[in-house]
């Protein structure tokens, strides 16, 4: 690689490039193409509304990583479709938080069944060393990248 401003773009580029990449197969993965009911970036918000219990709509946008007004939306759809729900906080009723619903906490774990066989039988065709330096290679960069995005 080569040194000074034109280093440092060409390895933002690699990194935009890989990135982008790597994320396409981790939505191949998910079974995503093949499912009609709900969108992989809804399935995520529900990931992390299953995972914290009913949370307001500030801590899942910061959780799932989206703007404001795209994770309000995304709530918005999710109330329409029968998935989530707002509720009011008891002590104070202007806080609202959002949690699943029966049928949303259905197609959550059926979505992350389809979502874990994609993963699955991907592992499975890795060796055993393949497995570890993935998982090692994962936690390496998300030990990385929360060092700079904290």
């Amino acid at each position: 690689m080569n040194e000074g401003p034109d280093a440092t773009l060409e390895v933002v580029e690699l990194v935009e490039d890989q990135a982008r990449e790597l994320l396409r197969q981790l939505y191949l993965l998910s079974g995503s193409k093949s499912q009609k009911d709900i969108s992989y970036s809804q399935y995520k918000a529900m990931s992390v509304i299953h995972n914290n219990g009913p949370i307001s709509i500030g801590n899942l946008e910061r959780l799932v990583g989206s703007a404001q007004s795209t994770t309000s939306e995304m709530v918005a759809r999710l109330t329409k479709a029968g998935l989530v729900t707002k509720v009011r906080g008891p002590l104070d009723g202007r806080v609202v938080k959002v949690e699943l619903t029966e049928q949303g906490h259905q197609q959550f774990c059926e979505r992350r069944d389809t979502v874990r066989r994609g993963y699955r039988a991907l592992f499975e065709k890795f060796t055993e060393f393949e497995r570890e330096r993935f998982v090692s290679s994962i936690n390496s960069l998300n030990s990385i990248l929360q060092q700079y995005s904290d």
